[in-house]
């Protein structure tokens, strides 16, 4: 049975980043099992291998887990594992129990051998994204759902083959063996999960085929939170192009976005080709890390307090909502800046409506501070009750209801 801990590490997001899940996580969307073949003949491509050297470090935990499961993360011992599972006669009861979910390992197997591109393990992952696991995937992922309760275990073993055909998709891609390409543009032809089906554009490109771009800019134009983003994200590693829109943008900015992507795909959409070693490069590359600075307006203060993580600042976001209330009045006139611009970022503008009301309403110490007006607050932020986000829209709501209460 899994605790907690573990439920919420298995279904937190991670479409958007396209990179092997070297923790165990779960997409949102459905699985389709049933395979089509490709119809349409195949895309041209860029070259004909790759030779970009760049590998991306190891991780010690996930070399560590593989070891205490008996396994040496070298190329044929990888490539065996995840065709034949564990060695024959061993009981997967009897091994460490950390993790409870052996299906982890698998993953870490899938991780390393994307990571020192193992051919050898490429048409087993290339069965696996099809969703054809080998023997050896088939017995673990059967230990792992015998135990779930009985309610639980359709949908839990769905859940773990669609994200071991997720890893493996993205696997093939950083392999780059141009002989499974068929695999991965099977599963992109007949797929409609988008959870499934950007990952393979990427993938498909990531090995120099253009099948997948007219998709990912089509998604771009739906201009969502969700499938536009990663699509985006897709877009941005395959071309070096950065048009967004992120995550948090509002309406404005993604439509904008989609634009954007539109205009690029009508000027150079027929001539573009994937480069392969250049989109190796942008996803194998680290990003660089700024020197973190300390913020001083408002708006700095509000994007460390709407990023607690965010390695910029200097100071936590503790700190910065203590800058922000001893600011006093010019903390307001900030925040109401921040709350009516339309092309502000989404998570950064809800912050700071959601402090504006908190600073309007509260007195702070033995005496009410001159943030203490309601009023002002409910005037401002009444006409937001209909912004074109809806995201806006609902804090808004919540935020009035507790100033109707103040006044």
């Amino acid at each position: 049975m899994m605790n907690d801990k573990q439920d919420q590490k298995i279904h937190r997001g991670g479409i958007g980043r396209f990179r092997l899940y070297s923790s165990f996580i779960i997409q949102r969307s459905s699985l389709f099992l049933a395979l089509l073949l490709v119809a349409a003949a195949l895309p041209a491509y860029s070259q004909s291998a790759t030779t970009f050297p760049l590998r991306a470090p190891a991780d010690p935990e996930r070399i560590a887990r593989l070891q205490t499961h008996g396994l040496s993360p070298v190329p044929a011992i990888l490539a065996h594992f995840l065709e034949q599972g564990f060695a024959p006669g061993a009981k997967l009861s009897d091994l460490p129990t950390t993790p409870a979910l052996k299906t982890q390992i698998v993953i870490d197997a899938i991780v390393e051998s994307a990571r020192q591109r193992v051919v050898q393990a490429a048409p087993t992952l290339g069965r696996l994204a099809l969703g054809l696991p080998s023997p050896g995937i088939r017995a673990v992922v059967e230990w792992d759902t015998a135990q779930q309760r009985p309610g639980d275990r359709a949908t839990f073993e769905v859940s773990v083959l669609k994200t071991l055909r997720l890893n493996a998709i993205v696997a093939l891609g950083l392999i780059g063996n141009l002989d499974h390409t068929y695999e991965l543009a099977a599963v992109f032809e007949r797929e409609k999960d988008p959870a499934i089906k950007i990952p393979c554009a990427l993938a498909l490109a990531t090995l120099g085929s253009r099948a997948g771009l007219a998709y990912l800019v089509g998604e771009v134009n739906r201009a969502n939170r969700t499938t536009s983003v990663a699509s985006a994200e897709a877009l941005k590693l395959i071309t070096g192009l950065d048009y967004g829109p992120s995550a948090d943008d509002p309406i404005t900015r993604r439509n904008a976005s989609a634009k954007d992507w539109k205009n690029w795909w009508k000027r150079d959409g027929k001539t573009f080709r994937p480069d392969r070693n250049q989109i190796l490069a942008r996803r194998l590359t680290p990003p660089i890390r700024p020197n973190p600075r300390d913020p001083r307006t408002v708006r700095e203060l509000m994007d460390r307090v709407a990023y607690p993580d965010d390695p910029r600042w200097t100071i936590d976001s503790y700190d910065a909502l203590e800058r922000l209330r001893l600011m006093g009045v010019a903390t307001l006139d900030g925040l109401e800046k921040i709350i009516a611009d339309k092309n502000e970022n989404l998570r950064i503008r809800r912050e700071a409506i959601i402090l504006y009301t908190q600073i309007t309403t509260v007195a702070y110490g033995d005496k009410p501070l001159p943030t203490h007006q309601p009023k002002r607050a409910y005037k401002t932020l009444r006409w937001l009750r209909w912004d074109h986000n809806p995201e806006i829209r609902e804090v808004v709501k919540q935020c009035l209801a507790r100033l109707r209460n103040a006044k």
